[in-house]
């Protein structure tokens, strides 16, 4: 099979779902038989109707619940494809789904599609798979991105508004994880090799789109189709770059760290970035932060840490934390190695 930089085809539509067999036939990767994930919410959404269609078209399709994204799903779904051998892995859910479902296709080296249910995070097309370790704590895997990506604007509008929200936080990070990238450069901190300028042009071009969208409404077909674009580009910047680095800057080391320090957090992931970057954002004088803090207050955005069940005692805690998360990678925490004093002073300035 071919390893596959970047994912093979993406199909936007309205309604799409409803054919899958013709997008498969399309990009000639019909299977004889597949393997569709997806969880107790997933399935009644659309994932037996997924089944009843494809079944229709002769293909074989067994079915798996996905209920956590953990080791013990994945070596579970790993079991499930050495004993149906499908063709082709069809992830259909939230975050949750799709990063079992592409870690453990990519580790049987089988296709997998990807069929997002939300945009709450820009896993749907990146080689990022995110699984918990036994202690419950998010570990980031590099693996093999999806085959194709197909989004249905009628399914995604249904997702909760809060799995929305979190997709813009998400997407926005990337404004603050590129000046990272681009301030690691210029300070020779890593290679430059490691940091490829087309990809950080990627990452940040759906945020900076997103920022100009003159509808607030978040259900809207344009604004969706907008949010999925901008979650699509920053995976494939991730795709390009073989690294999640175009994404993930001191505002995914903030979030790491408030997961590393205060598990179970019930913050979203987006939820978690989006708030840290406001923080990330004021350290690197960056000059979108007006017009991100403006964008997040029009949507319903939450903007203060007490969103996230912190106090600003516990938020300084994380931004000293977060430093020795992945280390070598050289971000504004490591340039300006903020005090006590000055975190506090981020904080009441950024409004968090």
């Amino acid at each position: 099979m071919r390893d596959e930089t970047l994912p093979r085809f993406v199909e936007l539509g309205a309604g799409i779902v409803n054919d899958l067999a013709a997008l498969f036939a399309k990009f000639q990767t019909m299977p004889r038989v597949a393997l569709l994930l997806c969880d107790e919410n997933t399935a009644g959404v659309g994932g037996h109707h997924i089944t009843e269609t494809l079944r229709k078209d002769a293909v074989e399709v067994f079915e798996c619940r996905v209920d956590n994204s953990d080791s013990d799903n994945v070596q579970r779904v790993r079991r499930e494809i050495e004993c149906t051998v499908p063709d082709l892995v069809i992830g259909f859910g939230g975050g949750k789904v799709l990063d079992v479902a592409k870690l453990s296709a990519a580790d049987s080296n089988t296709r997998f599609i990807s069929v997002p249910t939300t945009l709450s995070n820009d896993g749907i097309a990146s080689p990022v798979s995110v699984i918990k370790d036994v202690h419950n704590i998010p570990i980031s895997h590099i693996t093999r991105p999806p085959f194709g990506v197909i989004i249905d604007i009628t399914i995604v509008r249904t997702a909760p508004r809060r799995h929305l929200i979190a997709g813009v936080g998400d997407l926005i990070s990337n404004l603050s994880a590129v000046f990272d990238a681009r301030l690691a450069r210029a300070e020779s901190a890593e290679s430059k090799e490691a940091i490829d300028s087309y990809a950080l042009q990627l990452a940040e071009a759906g945020g900076k789109r997103v920022l100009k969208l003159d509808d607030n409404d978040i259900t809207s077909s344009r604004f969706l189709e907008e949010l999925a674009h901008g979650l699509i580009k920053s995976g494939f910047a991730m795709c390009i770059s073989g690294t999640s680095r175009p994404a993930s800057g001191s505002e995914h080391k903030i979030s790491h760290s408030i997961d590393h320090l205060y598990p179970p957090n019930k913050g979203l992931h987006g939820e978690q970035v989006g708030i840290a970057t406001l923080f990330t954002m004021a350290l690197q004088k960056n000059e979108l932060l007006k017009p991100v803090r403006k964008f997040y207050e029009s949507i319903g955005f939450p903007c203060r840490i007490g969103y996230l069940n912190l106090k600003p005692d516990e938020f300084v805690q994380v931004v000293f934390n977060a430093s020795r998360i992945r280390p070598e990678r050289y971000t504004i925490l490591e340039d300006k190695r903020p005090d006590e004093r000055k975190i506090r002073e981020i904080i009441e300035f950024s409004g968090l």
